[in-house]
């Protein structure tokens, strides 16, 4: 019988992929374990550099302005520099970035700082997930992305717990220890990921240029459906952060308590992605992201009529579920979608469409909650989680009815011999 150790070693070396994805996967997890700076960031602000805390707060709010930024930006980089150069420029600059950043102490050079970080640390997002799709086959790429997804989480659960260590000792550590890391990525994907951009003169059929690249994502309609879908998804998953530990407090639940329900969601995404999306794999992409939608809403609901901790802990326990089904099949979609030659455009302008969820989606959900109240807010949640999930269902509705026609209408006529009205079930057109 084997170990468990033995059996997740196999289970990684069947699923046969490149040696080129687990380097991106392998780094993709160091860089994420090496977030030392984020988590700690306004706290440094305000104990290292003095800050008030709504000088702390307003830094940390501009730089969305750069994440906004560099979904087109390092989308369109992906389609025209390559994959592996794009990441590249990313990773290095924002290594620089994060080491200028620990010198800085006025407040206007510490922002502008910030926001080129972010700028330039997410370029390489739409970039990561089109050499994904470059080099996975079509019914492995929701399996690629939870893999990527799985590995971004456990890094996510290492780091702050290192920063954590660091922190007391120097903070100049923490912006050391994340520039370091990022280096080592950059370093993984130089000798171990090539380009995987289609070469020029390869491409086939319409192959705009700028700016035609941008306007022929913009114009595709598959495109916004998915993007708006995803937004709608994201404002409601942000209220995890926002109105989720405020409506606690007010049935008188502690930071505590908010903190160990929100270590399930940690656990269940280490433990339960790769067999949940494995299981989903089988499924239609659309059924499947249609299902998170649903299990997104049914968790917030529960908060809207059990208001016990164990009432928090099972609501956590469904939408956590969603979120892990969500997140690696919305981008198998993406590329699905995208034409080979504008896959880092189209993850791109999603990217930055989901993104103005982190906008809008906690200010939306703190003025809901204080006006409308706990029970009707949970409820809209769920009404938005249904929305959605009825959403992806006649999108994938719509998408198989299109593929039919577009099928229908490329079979070519069989020549008919003799007079047209000797043939029965004949058609004139």
């Amino acid at each position: 019988m084997q170990s468990p150790l033995n059996r997740c070693i196999n289970y990684f070396k069947n699923l046969q992929f490149s040696r080129p994805f687990w380097f991106l996967v392998a780094g993709s997890f160091i860089n994420r374990a090496g977030n030392f700076v984020m988590p700690f960031f306004a706290l440094y602000l305000t104990s290292a550099r003095h800050f008030s805390i709504s000088e702390a707060t307003l830094v940390v709010s501009l730089m969305g302005l750069g994440s906004l930024a560099a979904g087109v930006c390092g989308g369109m980089m992906a389609d025209t520099l390559g994959r592996r150069m794009t990441m590249l420029i990313s990773l290095f600059a924002s290594a620089g970035l994060m080491l200028a950043l620990s010198f800085a102490t006025n407040l206007p050079l510490i922002i502008a700082f910030a926001i080129f970080y972010e700028l330039f640390s997410d370029l390489a997002r739409p970039a990561t997930s089109a050499a994904i799709a470059d080099m996975t086959p079509r019914e492995k790429l929701t399996q690629a992305y939870s893999l990527r997804y799985w590995a971004n989480n456990i890094g996510s659960a290492v780091g702050p717990v290192i920063a954590g260590l660091l922190a007391p000792i120097s903070y100049f550590l923490l912006f050391l220890g994340d520039a370091v890391t990022t280096l080592c990525f950059s370093i993984m994907i130089w000798f171990g990921l090539p380009e995987t951009r289609l070469p020029r003169k390869a491409k086939v059929g319409d192959d705009p240029e700028e700016p035609e690249r941008l306007r022929h994502a913009l114009s595709d309609l598959w495109l916004w459906g998915y993007a708006l879908l995803g937004l709608l998804f994201d404002a409601v998953y942000f209220q995890h952060a926002t109105a989720m530990p405020l409506d606690m407090q007010a049935h008188g639940l502690n930071p505590l308590a908010y903190g160990t329900v929100m270590a399930l969601n940690a656990v269940l995404v280490v433990v339960v992605s790769l067999p949940l999306t494995a299981f989903f794999n089988r499924r239609s992409p659309n059924t499947s992201i249609a299902v998170a939608a649903l299990c997104l809403g049914l968790g917030m609901s529960v908060f809207s009529w059990w208001h016990s901790y164990l009432g928090y802990l099972i609501g956590v326990l469904i939408w956590t579920l969603g979120e892990i089904l969500f997140y690696p099949v919305s981008n198998a979609l993406i590329a699905e979608i995208a034409p080979k030659h504008l896959r880092g455009t189209y993850q791109g302008i999603y990217q930055t469409v989901r993104a103005t969820a982190l906008v809008i989606g906690p200010v939306l959900g703190g003025y809901a909650l204080q006006h409308l109240g706990s029970v009707i807010f949970w409820q809209c949640c769920f009404a938005i989680g249904l929305f959605v999930a009825v959403g992806y269902f006649i999108m994938g509705f719509a998408r198989r009815t299109h593929k039919a026609h577009l099928a229908l209408s490329a079979q070519p006529l069989l020549p008919v011999e003799g007079p047209l009205e000797e043939v029965s079930g004949g058609r004139m057109d």
